[in-house]
């Protein structure tokens, strides 16, 4: 079978197309204390190793967005599958906001600040070093200032709107 290409509507097409692009689960954060935040994104990748960049897409007005703009530092918390919980909780599917959010999982903080989750498949530390606006979303890209890895965890993944662990797609 054949792509029908192409979608008659360009933005229901970029949706479309977008579900069907399975890809790793992180969750951002930033912040200290009570003024912790978080979210639960997709939008994350390397962006050159020397020095170590990332970038992530932060929709602007989410709370999270705001809490890198005042620290200048972010997390990128790669989950595993045990970790759909945390996926849930900053994906806003539990009804908890802001702080809140965290309670009931372990966090550690980075050498910057932010908080990593203790139980990550990976966690990477950021300084903010540029922030580019486009349309709804602010492209954060970041200096890696620490890196940890748990290689034995199994990554969870989102597909077609939801999360799933490797081997339940079929």
């Amino acid at each position: 079978m054949s792509t029908i290409f192409p979608e008659a509507d360009v933005t229901e097409g970029l949706k479309s197309a977008m579900r069907l692009y399975a890809s790793g689960v992180t969750v951002i954060t930033a912040g200290q204390g009570a003024g912790r935040r978080g979210l639960t994104a997709t939008a994350f990748t390397s962006v050159t190793m020397d020095p170590p960049t990332v970038l992530v897409c932060v929709n602007r007005n989410g709370q999270a967005h705001d809490a890198i703009v005042e620290n200048g530092h972010f997390c990128v918390n790669v989950l595993c599958e045990e970790a759909r919980d945390v996926a849930e909780s900053f994906a806003g599917m539990t009804g908890k906001t802001g702080a809140d959010q965290f309670e009931g999982f372990e966090w550690i903080e980075t050498r910057v600040g932010a908080p990593a989750y203790a139980f990550a498949q990976a966690a990477v530390a950021c300084k903010l070093t540029q922030t580019l606006e486009t349309a709804s979303h602010s492209i954060f890209i970041g200096e890696v200032c620490e890196a940890a890895t748990n290689p034995d965890r199994t990554p969870l993944l989102h597909f077609n709107r939801g999360f799933h662990a490797i081997g339940a797609l079929k």
